[in-house]
């Protein structure tokens, strides 16, 4: 039975210094490598960008992923952003479709390809970073975005791995001043009253965790 399993270099894929990206058609069929991701030989990453099964999840490998199957135009001008963003920073699951950002004071006809979403606003210098070549938004800022525009159980998951990373720097007090000091805008009043919940819930985490049971004396 012939294996399906990829060459550590196999022809006619991109090898990116430690990463190997592979695409449907590059080299493998579609179907290829569903059944290599099956076997646990590949595992997908991103839309239909798939990786060594063993390749540890690391900012480098997310940005090479998104290298191959965001286009250049809309790596140049677009921000990865919202359940996007989170992904970045390991605080969701893969998002779909991907939500891209673009500065709503510029005009843009780039084509969507499938699996990509974009959504027009507007940044401050400080809501946008680069990690690894890749432009998304700060922890901060896709906070607040998720807060407001990101409903239900995916959105409350999100908000909490966000402000509970102190890696991130991302606090519940820093996500509520940002939406109290927003401009008027549309869902700011339930956003707070989001975050505000998620809070105490994390307080009363935190309590419960610093709880000590008493200690039990025989007699």
């Amino acid at each position: 039975m012939t294996s399906l399993a990829p060459a550590l270099r196999p022809s006619g894929s991109r090898y990116d210094g430690a990463f190997t990206v592979f695409l449907p058609g590059h080299p493998f069929s579609r179907a290829e490598l569903h059944a290599m991701t099956v076997d646990g030989v590949l595992r997908r990453e991103l839309l239909d960008a798939h990786v060594h099964a063993s390749q540890p999840v690391t900012d480098s490998l997310r940005a090479v992923v998104l290298s191959r199957v965001v286009p250049g135009n809309l790596q140049r001008r677009g921000v990865l952003g919202r359940l996007g963003a989170a992904w970045f920073f390991r605080c969701a699951p893969e998002p779909s479709p991907l939500p891209v950002l673009v500065d709503k004071s510029a005009r843009t006809t780039a084509t969507v390809p499938p699996g990509i979403v974009l959504h027009q606003t507007s940044f401050a210098p400080e809501d946008v970073v680069t990690l690894r070549g890749i432009s998304l938004t700060s922890p901060r800022r896709t906070a607040l975005d998720i807060a407001l525009y990101v409903p239900g159980p995916a959105g409350d998951a999100a908000l909490l791995a966000l402000m509970s990373a102190s890696r991130l720097q991302c606090t519940p007090q820093d996500v509520r001043h940002g939406l109290e000091t927003l401009p008027k805008t549309p869902g700011r009043r339930a956003a707070l009253t989001r975050v505000r919940k998620l809070s105490r819930g994390m307080q009363t985490e935190a309590q419960g965790r610093t709880v000590q049971p008493a200690a039990v004396t025989g007699t």
